[in-house]
C-alpha cells in the first residue's frame, strides 16, 4: 500500500468490455472514496520487437492505447468523477508487469478478467493472473460477462478463508469490503475430504470433529475482529467440500469475493490451482488482497 495523502486507484483499460467494467468499478470507488483515478493502457513491446514474426507500427498502437483511454475516461466522467481526478497513461510494456510495478504505488489495482479480441489481447487472462501473482497492493479481478450487475445490489460479500497464517489479514479485508458496501459477511472455510484409491478414509465423526475444529478457531478469529465493525453482521460456515466447487457454487449469490493470497520468494509462482481457478469461474467480482 501507499503512503500518498489522497488513495490511488490504477485501472487496467485495454478497450474490451470486461476493462470498460473495470473503469466502471475503479471509478466508483474512487468517487465514493476522494481517491483519484488513474487509467493506464499497457502496450506490450514483444509487439513492435516482431514477436512472431509480426512488426506493428508503435504509432498505430500508441493511438489505439490513447483512443482506449479517452473511452474510459469519458466513462469516469459520466459516473461523476472530477476530471482533476482523472490521469490516463499509454505505458510501454507488459500489461501484467507494467501494473503490478504501479500497484507499488496504487491503493488498489483493478483489471478486467478475460479478454479475447482486438485491442483485448493485450490484456488477455494471463495479465490478470501475472498481477495477482505480483501485486504490492489489493487487487479487484472482475469481468463483464460474469458480473454485469451494480456491484452492492446483493447485500453479502463473501471471504474465502484458509487457516493458513495471514488469515487474519484476509478476513479483515473482508470485514472492511462488506462496511465499505453496507453488506452482511459470509466466511467461509471448505475442508477437503481425502480422496483417491490410497488416501486415508475418515470416518463421519473424525469429518465433523475436524469442522467442528475449524469452525471454533475461524469464530475466534472473528471474534476478535468484530468489534471494529460493529455494523457487520456476519456468519461462519464450515463446508466439506473441494475448496474450488464450493466457493464457485457460492459466488452467485456475492457482491464481492474476498481472498488472501501468500507471500512467494519467487515472483509470478504465488498463485495456486485454487486462485486461478476461482479467478475463471467466479461469477463476482475478487477482491484479492495479500498476506
Amino acid at each position: 500500500m501507499s503512503d500518498r495523502t489522497v488513495p490511488l486507484i490504477v485501472v487496467g483499460v485495454d478497450g474490451s468490455d470486461d476493462g470498460l467494467r473495470a473503469v466502471r468499478f475503479g471509478a466508483n470507488t474512487a468517487l465514493r472514496h476522494g481517491a483519484e483515478l488513474m487509467l493506464v493502457n499497457a502496450v506490450d513491446d514483444t509487439l513492435m520487437a516482431g514477436a512472431w514474426g509480426v512488426v506493428y507500427d508503435p504509432e498505430v498502437l500508441q493511438a489505439a492505447g490513447v483512443s482506449a483511454n479517452e473511452q474510459a475516461k469519458g466513462l469516469a466522467l459520466e459516473i461523476g468523477l472530477p476530471t482533476e481526478r482523472i490521469k490516463t497513461e499509454v505505458v510501454m510494456g507488459s500489461p501484467g508487469g507494467v501494473m503490478a510495478r504501479l500497484s507499488e504505488v496504487a491503493d488498489l489495482v483493478v483489471v478486467g478478467r478475460r479478454a479475447a479480441t482486438g485491442l483485448e489481447r493485450m490484456f488477455v487472462g494471463s495479465t490478470s493472473v501475472a498481477v495477482v501473482a505480483n501485486a504490492s497492493c489489493p487487487v479487484v479481478v472482475i469481468s463483464a460477462a460474469a458480473h454485469p450487475s451494480p456491484v452492492g445490489s446483493k447485500g453479502l460479500v463473501g471471504v474465502g478463508l484458509q487457516t493458513d497464517p495471514g488469515s487474519e489479514k484476509t478476513l479483515k479485508a473482508g470485514f472492511e469490503q462488506a462496511k465499505r458496501l453496507g453488506s452482511r459477511l459470509e466466511i467461509i472455510h471448505a475442508i477437503q475430504p481425502p480422496v483417491g484409491l490410497f488416501a486415508r478414509r475418515l470416518s463421519p465423526a473424525q469429518l465433523d470433529e475436524q469442522v467442528r475444529f475449524a469452525q471454533g478457531g475461524i469464530q475466534a478469529i472473528a471474534a476478535d475482529l468484530a468489534p471494529a465493525f460493529p455494523e457487520v453482521e456476519y456468519t461462519v460456515s464450515v463446508a466439506t467440500d473441494s475448496p474450488i466447487n464450493e466457493l464457485v457454487s457460492r459466488s452467485a449469490s456475492y457482491d464481492l469475493m474476498v481472498l488472501g493470497v501468500g507471500e512467494s520468494s519467487i515472483p509470478g509462482f504465488g498463485l495456486g490451482g485454487l486462485m486461478r481457478g476461482l479467478m475463471a469461474h467466479a461469477e463476482c467480482p475478487l477482491y484479492i488482497t495479500r498476506g
